[in-house]
């Protein structure tokens, strides 16, 4: 019996090392998330939005940059 190898739930290809999401727990590969940070494509895209946005409130302007010629 051949033992299949373990899919990643990100791109659908087959790898010997999948990583679990400490976010969602969804099973990727390297080549789909970060494996230092354990954080699949999705989750790290959703992190750096986070990140940037509580930045801007840190600001506390209100106004971006161009928005005060109107």
């Amino acid at each position: 019996m051949v033992k299949k190898m373990p899919e990643c739930e990100i791109c659908g290809e087959e790898s010997d090392k999948l990583i679990k999401c400490k976010s969602c727990g969804a099973k990727f590969c390297e080549d789909c998330g970060s494996p230092i940070e354990k954080l699949c494509e999705f989750c790290a895209e959703e992190e750096e939005v986070t990140e940037e946005d509580l930045e801007d409130v840190d600001e506390g302007s209100g106004v971006e940059a161009g928005d005060d010629d109107k």
